[in-house]
């Protein structure tokens, strides 16, 4: 089956570049990305933005700022590559990058077409409107402000550059388990960085590559004679913001985040909107990636947790 072809359409003007790498290594698992663009007023921008372009691949659609309407010409040109787009290229996924209300009915014509819209921007200004007529929407915000040991968000660049290709390839591409095939992995891979070459890195196999990378993660032998699994290597003990082997540590920041979300006896939580806020105070991209993978391991780990949390189905209530 052929690649899904993806469209990266970004409103400079609205979300800046800062946390697009973050962004094109989510939408990476959409498929193939053939266009790259970003609208604005390329006169008025530093250098190293404009570096930054280059480095990404992404072209840059100089559109100079008008003051007389209102608004810029960034966001009608944007609509109008989107609609060409359309109609004439083999897009399947459209990805739109803005915080824009007025993106809407766009949002809706492609939809309508068939295609797959998604949708990215800042979480302190973009309306539910547009995160709602999406199929996804990314909150840019995620890229940059992690959770610390306190549960209290925190800016920081970590996880973003820091990580290796195939640390971010594994977190892009892992199921709810934790875990990615190696054949999905180094296609993933190879998609968030087109120069990846085993043989140039000194590997004659994707296998003797990932035995060499143990420090980063784990290889799971599949039963029989199918692909291998790959998942993230277990942190040493004490790694990070907390110790994620301690429930003394973590279990009283999990109650605390999920308190947030029911305050009162009764209340409940989605089990995914849970497992995320679980995830975050662990240091885990996903919590099937942390050492306990499921809500149950986690409340069963903890005395405590149990004391005041019950699982009903997909939800998590509050005792």
């Amino acid at each position: 089956m052929a690649d899904q072809q993806v469209a990266v359409l970004i409103d400079y003007e609205n979300v800046g570049l800062h946390p697009i790498r973050w962004l094109l290594d989510q939408v990476s698992e959409s498929g193939r990305v053939v266009v790259k663009r970003a609208y604005g007023d390329w006169s008025t921008v530093g250098g190293s933005q404009r570096d930054e372009l280059l480095a990404l691949g992404i072209e840059p659609v100089h559109l100079f700022r008008t003051t007389s309407s209102g608004k810029n010409a960034s966001d009608l040109r944007l609509a109008v590559d989107a609609i060409d787009l359309l109609y004439q290229s083999p897009v399947d996924t459209f990805v739109l990058v803005s915080s824009d209300t007025d993106f809407v009915p766009l949002v809706t014509k492609l939809r309508a077409a068939g295609k797959t819209v998604i949708g990215a921007g800042r979480k302190a200004t973009v309306s539910r409107a547009l995160v709602t007529s999406c199929d996804r929407y990314y909150f840019l915000d995620q890229a940059d402000s992690p959770v610390d040991s306190q549960g209290a968000e925190r800016p920081s660049r970590q996880g973003v550059e820091g990580d290796s290709l195939l640390v971010r390839a594994v977190k892009v591409a892992m199921d709810d388990q934790g875990r990615v095939s190696g054949s999905k992995l180094i296609q993933t891979m190879q998609r968030l960085d087109p120069s990846f070459d085993l043989r140039v890195l000194g590997h004659s196999t994707f296998s003797r590559y990932l035995n060499a990378s143990r420090s980063e993660v784990r290889v799971v032998p599949s039963r029989g004679q199918g692909d291998m699994f790959v998942e993230l290597a277990a942190p040493a003990p004490g790694e990070g913001a907390n110790n994620a082997m301690d429930p003394n540590l973590w279990a009283p920041r999990i109650d605390a985040a999920w308190l947030r979300r029911a305050p009162n006896a009764g209340d409940g939580i989605p089990g995914s909107a849970a497992a995320s806020a679980a995830a975050a105070v662990l240091g885990a991209p996903k919590l099937s990636s942390s050492p306990y993978k499921t809500l149950q391991r986690l409340l069963d780990a903890s005395a405590d947790l149990r004391g005041g949390w019950r699982r009903d189905g997909a939800k998590i209530i509050r005792r």
